[in-house]
C-alpha cells in the first residue's frame, strides 16, 4: 500500500535568493543581485553587509560560507541573515561567527529592484 506524503509548506530558506528569479519569467524592474563578502579569523565574529543602489528596495538576500566542508561540524554560526542594514537604507546582513581554527570567508548577497 502507497502512503502519501503529507503537504508541506515551501521553506522560506529555499526561497530566499532563488524565489524571485527562478519563478517569474520577467525580473522586475531595476532588478539587480549584489554581493560582498568579509574574511573572519578563526575564533572571532564579523558582519558583513551589502546595500542595494540607490532607489531600490531589498527583495531577498542570503549568504555563502566558503572553505570548504565543515571542519568539525560546529565551527561556523551564523547569528543573522536579515534586511536589516545599518549602513545604509536597503540591502542584506550576516553575522557569524567562526568557531574554527583557520579564517572562513562569507559571502552576503542581495536582491534589488525598483518598487
Amino acid at each position: 500500500m502507497m502512503q502519501r506524503l503529507p503537504k508541506l509548506p515551501i521553506l522560506a530558506a529555499l526561497g530566499t535568493i532563488v524565489g524571485l528569479a527562478a519563478f517569474t519569467s520577467q525580473k522586475p524592474s531595476g532588478y539587480e543581485q549584489k554581493i560582498a563578502g568579509i574574511d573572519v579569523v578563526a575564533g572571532n565574529t564579523g558582519v558583513a553587509e551589502v546595500l542595494c543602489s540607490a532607489g531600490k528596495k531589498a527583495l531577498g538576500g542570503g549568504y555563502k560560507i566558503g572553505g570548504g566542508i565543515l571542519i568539525t561540524g560546529d565551527d561556523v554560526a551564523v547569528y543573522e541573515s536579515s534586511p536589516r542594514v545599518t549602513s545604509g537604507t536597503d540591502g542584506w546582513r550576516i553575522e557569524a561567527a567562526n568557531r574554527g581554527t583557520t579564517a572562513r570567508h562569507f559571502d552576503v548577497y542581495v536582491l534589488c529592484a525598483n518598487m
